[in-house]
């Protein structure tokens, strides 16, 4: 059995409930549990253990008992985005609650992704490979899929399927659902203007930034896609914000200052290294990103890499071309400034 987890009473019927992962070095994942009527509304809820007797639903059950309620008393579901981390024990409290389960539209391609984790190896490979990954390299690259996949239950779609916009009642509160791409192309976040709280899933989160990696059949642009999306959440000006990892904090608006600093730093290092000479993917991860030892690191630095590439390409600043040995090497196509806005704390 996993330890009983310590419940935070956030007050006025909101409590964080953190749950044991400990899969590729995430060590816990928050349960939002929200107070709507003598019923509750769950946001996010942590991974299946297959290692486990009771699948990891014991800690789910436990954290609920410490916050007031059953697994009985759970009506509905809203999963910030479809990452396994947040979403794995999702199937099983649906057997066992028939709970309503919200997620955004988007988050059908990575369902569609866990039907088929083939497929979806599959073309990682091939993206690794025109990007100059060795073959031996790039099926234990393409194998991080393989590693989540334990921790999820079952495949299960929305039975009510958001595109942001919409406002929940919640306990009679209402809130409103923002879309919030970058992270993840289905990501949404959870906003209470009354109470000037944000649940922000992944979006935002203390301490790291946020991984925002690029994907083929997913978004084109996803570094452009979350820089936006900050800037969403920054006009909300939020007072406290629930993160998907780690504690609660407040002055969200400084917290994307950081973060738009720092993607902003890293664009400037590719930008730099790409107008040097031109470089493949792979080169320039090695070059620019460090402690990449482990499998997953390496999987997330070239992701987060072509990532960047893709806000650079987009933006008119570099461009790709074959090599003869039939890599894409990218080359600097313009020196203008970057086209990132400025911090938004000023």
């Amino acid at each position: 059995m996993l330890p009983v987890p310590a419940v935070d009473d956030l007050g006025a019927g909101l409590a964080r409930v953190p749950l044991p992962v400990g899969v590729n070095a995430v060590e816990s994942v928050n349960m939002h549990v929200l107070a709507d009527g003598d019923r509750v509304t769950l946001v996010d809820c942590g991974v299946w253990r297959p290692d486990l007797p009771d699948g990891g639903l014991g800690a789910v059950e436990a954290g609920l008992e410490a916050a007031g309620y059953s697994v009985r008393d759970v009506s509905r579901i809203v999963v910030t985005h479809a990452h396994i981390d947040h979403y794995g024990l999702t199937g099983r409290l649906m057997e066992l609650t028939g709970a309503e389960l919200m997620m955004h539209a988007l988050t059908d391609l990575d369902c569609e992704k866990y039907r088929h984790p083939d497929t979806a190896r599959a073309r990682r490979r091939d993206t690794y490979a025109d990007h100059g990954v060795s073959e031996a390299e790039r099926t234990d690259l393409a194998d991080h899929l393989t590693r989540w996949l334990p921790y999820l239950h079952s495949v299960v779609e929305a039975s009510r399927r958001l595109r942001g916009g919409e406002e929940l009642l919640i306990g009679g509160d209402p809130w409103q659902v923002v879309h919030t791409p970058g992270h993840s192309l289905g990501h949404v976040c959870l906003w209470s203007a009354a109470r000037g709280v944000l649940l922000s899933g992944d979006h935002l989160l203390p301490g790291i930034t946020p991984p925002v990696s690029f994907e083929r059949g997913f978004d084109a642009d996803p570094l452009r896609s979350y820089l936006d999306s900050l800037r969403t959440i920054a006009a909300l000006r939020p007072r406290l914000v629930l993160p998907g990892h780690g504690a609660p904090f407040g002055d969200a608006v400084g917290r994307i200052d950081a973060i738009l600093r720092t993607k902003l730093r890293r664009l400037e290092a590719i930008r730099r290294a790409i107008q040097e000479r031109p470089s493949t993917v792979t080169e320039l991860a090695d070059r620019l990103v460090v402690k990449a030892g482990l499998a997953h690191q390496r999987q997330l630095a070239i992701s987060e890499t072509l990532a960047h590439i893709a806000y650079l390409r987009w933006g008119g600043l570099v461009e790709r071309r074959t090599r003869p040995d039939g890599i894409y090497e990218w080359y600097a196509t313009g020196d203008g400034p970057l086209p990132v806005a400025q911090p938004v704390a000023s």
